[in-house]
């Protein structure tokens, strides 16, 4: 009965210690000609569409974009990654000291910067 109870308080410790694990953050938008802020929670972000204007909050890890005319404007980590497949995407990024981001870009005209203050 004793190994029983302890197999029991076992399982249930596991099952509690995977509820509370926290999960990562991950943020997704798809849309055209919309204006929005996402807070990405120091996940991926991850943006499907045309003509939006995005401001992105939360240190994030990493951005995809595949669209066109879009117009970001993000906060990165220090270790983060910025893919873009589309033309005419404007991407503003900010980061904690002199970190830049690893960039990835497939299409025409577009432009990614850290913005001047």
């Amino acid at each position: 009965m004793r190994d029983l109870r302890a197999a029991t308080f076992v399982v249930l410790a596991l099952a509690a210690g995977v509820a509370a694990a926290p999960a990562c953050a991950q943020a997704e938008f798809s849309g055209a000609g919309e204006t929005s802020e996402l807070d990405c929670g120091g996940g991926a972000v991850s943006v499907e569409g045309a003509s939006n204007v995005l401001t992105i909050t939360g240190a994030c890890s990493s951005l995809t974009i595949a669209g066109a005319s879009n117009r970001i404007t993000i906060d990165l980590a220090s270790t983060s990654a910025i893919r873009v497949e589309g033309a005419d995407n404007e991407i503003y990024w900010r980061a904690p000291g002199t970190a830049k981001p690893r960039v990835s870009v497939t299409g025409a005209g577009n432009r990614i910067a850290r913005p001047r203050n």
